[in-house]
């Protein structure tokens, strides 16, 4: 990104000044290093969004942002309902369920460093990857049926985690009221072989290393040392996911006309909503 078109606040803020259809401005947290790392993509889009009627404050954008589906990837706004706030049903992207996770090995830098070549391989060849990567498990229409009832649980109970991991996910891994019988027979067929696997594009499985702690107590309360080795985990929503999100956006976008909601400018590249019933 080039950082001349931006106002530096301190050494970690950075500011778009509104101009033209801008409501607000945009705030971006991050250091020089990142900045200049960042698309100008993450500029555009976060600038689009506070075009948004409605929006509050600003369109903030964190340190990991990069280029998304109408908002940038990492773009945080909000929208006051009073103002003619919008409600989007895809504004980052609508891949459902994309997740991530970071797990301590209590081992430090140097002993994994003996090794990384062949863990890296060991990783490589165990994890499945990419676009279109299938597992060896493959569900049956009722195992298929009680995982998407099941979510989490239904995870650690067939072995693939521990009653502890429910604890650190929201709802406990499952929400109440799933019905099951509105996922249609594609998205179904879709994931029937990628379950377990990792997914494509910004997804990823990293082995890293706590460099520097900044909040001691944080990293106490999670059990986390300087130079302990950590992996994180961010996973694809799959086909699934992205099916379902692709098949109600549509649902959406109908019901919107049914119901006077005016959708904005394809400019925007988003599917945000902006509600004009009752407006003459």
């Amino acid at each position: 990104m080039d950082i001349r078109k931006l106002e530096r606040l301190d050494e970690t803020v950075w500011r778009i000044p509104p101009k033209g259809k801008m409501r607000v401005p945009v705030l971006i947290f991050a250091d020089e290093e990142l900045i200049r790392e960042m698309d100008d993509k993450v500029a555009e889009q976060a600038s689009n969004v506070t075009t948004l009627p409605g929006i509050v404050g600003a369109c903030y954008v964190m340190p990991d942002a990069h280029w998304g589906y109408g908002f940038p990837i990492g773009g945080v706004a909000a929208f006051d309902a009073e103002e003619g706030g919008v409600i989007s049903a895809g504004g980052v992207g609508f891949d459902i369920s994309c997740g991530v996770r970071t797990l301590r090995t209590g081992l430090t830098r140097e002993e994994v460093q003996e090794a990384a070549e062949p863990l890296a391989n060991a990783l490589y060849a165990s994890v499945p990857v990419g676009l279109g990567s299938r597992s060896k498990l493959s569900l049956s229409d009722k195992e298929m049926e009680a995982m998407l009832e099941g979510g989490a649980e239904w995870a650690v109970a067939q072995g693939y985690g521990k009653k502890a991991d429910l604890e650190r996910i929201e709802e406990h891994g499952r929400m109440r009221g799933a019905k099951p019988g509105e996922v249609s027979a594609y998205a179904r067929e879709r994931q029937r072989r990628e379950m377990g696997t990792l997914g494509s594009g910004n997804h990823y499985l990293e082995v890293q290393v706590v460099d520097e702690i900044y909040d001691p107590k944080a990293a106490e309360s999670f059990g986390l040392r300087q130079g302990e080795v950590v992996i994180t985990i961010h996973c694809g929503s799959r086909g699934l996911g992205h099916q379902i999100g692709t098949e109600y956006l549509k649902k959406m976008q109908q019901a919107a006309k049914e119901y006077g909601i005016e959708l904005p400018d394809r400019e925007l590249a988003c599917a945000p909503l902006q509600s004009k019933v009752g407006q003459s």
